[in-house]
């Protein structure tokens, strides 16, 4: 049970901070790189003011994350709908909404947060859209990007991070499926869970 208990924090710590802190560390790289080797005072204020604006988007997602892992969790479809307050993109929400266990509703959170925040990352501000769809059988969540026109060979959270690795761990804990990949030119990610 400890350990079940930390890997779960782990995985909060890693979803809520490590893209915030490591996007952080790089904005204030940049800012003094440019000050210190080419006297660039112009870029970086701008280095600047995207560190204080990740700063503040670190503080929203612990809040959310805080929230998230007490009981009074609000209802799914709301949580999703709270993401993408400060982002482009869309939710749209089919069948009749039904309580999910805890574990499965903060899985597919999750998931959608790290598929946004990779969208935003990198596909060039494209917008994401969340499907949510609610079925006797288990609940489906899809969110899509479009790709850009020059896609790399190895999509974003398939080397060198934990953001894909860390959402299907979070499926496999609850017996959920998770698939993710390139589909007619756009980045699918698509996560289920059985009721």
């Amino acid at each position: 049970m400890a350990l079940t208990e930390r890997s779960r924090i782990a995985r909060e710590i890693h979803d809520v901070l490590a893209h915030s802190l490591g996007a952080l560390g790089i904005q204030l790289q940049a800012a003094e790189a440019m000050l210190a080797e080419r006297g660039d005072i112009d870029r970086a204020l701008r280095s600047l003011a995207g560190a204080r604006r990740l700063v503040d988007e670190g503080l929203t997602e612990t809040r959310r994350a805080v929230r998230a892992l007490r009981t009074d969790a609000p209802p799914l479809p709301d949580a999703l709908a709270a993401l993408l307050d400060d982002r482009r993109g869309a939710l749209t929400v089919s069948g009749e909404p039904y309580a999910l266990s805890p574990a499965a509703g903060l899985a597919l959170l999750r998931v959608a947060q790290e598929a946004v925040t990779n969208a935003a990352k990198h596909a060039h501000g494209e917008p994401a859209t969340i499907a949510l769809e609610y079925a006797d059988m288990g609940v489906e969540l899809r969110v899509e990007n479009a790709l850009p026109d020059t896609v790399a060979v190895e999509h974003p959270g398939t080397a060198g991070g934990y953001g894909l690795a860390g959402m299907h761990e979070r499926l496999r804990l609850i017996d959920g499926e998770l698939q993710a990949g390139p589909v007619g030119g756009r980045w699918v990610v698509r996560a289920r869970v059985t009721r």
